[in-house]
């Protein structure tokens, strides 16, 4: 379906959560506050001071996050216009 989509995240996550693939579920919206999300944390460095994984998605990955939500909410025509 063009609301979904596989990626392999580029950068290392917590080891609690695997570096495997993911899948996009573009047809799967939520809504969420910026207050209720957290930076990953990746543990703690020599001097026991918390390490949070604060990389991105490279813009091409999500570009293509973009276009699967558009096509989730059968607005897949505007991904031109992306």
């Amino acid at each position: 379906m063009p609301y979904h989509m596989q990626i392999v995240i580029p950068f290392q996550l917590p080891p609690k959560w695997g570096n495997r693939e993911r899948w996009v579920k573009g047809d799967m919206v939520y809504a969420a506050g910026f207050h209720r999300l957290d930076l990953l944390r990746m543990g703690k460095d020599k001097t026991g001071k918390r390490v949070y994984q604060e990389r991105t998605l490279p813009a091409g990955m999500l570009h293509e996050v973009r276009c699967c939500v558009l096509h989730g909410l059968s607005m897949g025509q505007l991904t031109e216009h992306l």
